[in-house]
């Protein structure tokens, strides 16, 4: 009988670190796509707008042109940093909800 508990609760034990894996995947990925697809979008909207922006004059050069020359870079970086931010903020959770089971 103590065989076929240690086998069960090693079984239980596997099937939460699977559970709390899968979970901390698909917060990864979903933290992932939404910054690949918030710099994707500015880098659309930034394409689609670019002739009205270029009306516009910022630092001697039309807008359109630095939003797409230094803008979305700056933006790529901003969504770079909150990334990381974000992705240890996960990688935390999921260490001190090891260390307490």
């Amino acid at each position: 009988m103590t065989t076929q508990n240690t086998e069960q609760d090693s079984q239980q034990d596997v099937e939460i670190e699977n559970a709390a894996r899968d979970r901390h995947q698909l917060r990864t990925l979903a933290v992932a796509i939404t910054s690949v697809s918030a710099v994707l979008f500015a880098v659309a909207v930034a394409i689609v707008y670019a002739f009205p922006l270029n009306r516009i004059w910022f630092l001697h050069f039309p807008l359109g042109f630095y939003l797409l020359a230094q803008g979305l870079l700056i933006f790529a970086v901003f969504v770079t940093f909150w990334y990381v931010r974000v992705q240890e903020r996960i990688d935390l959770t999921r260490s001190m909800n090891e260390e307490i089971t």
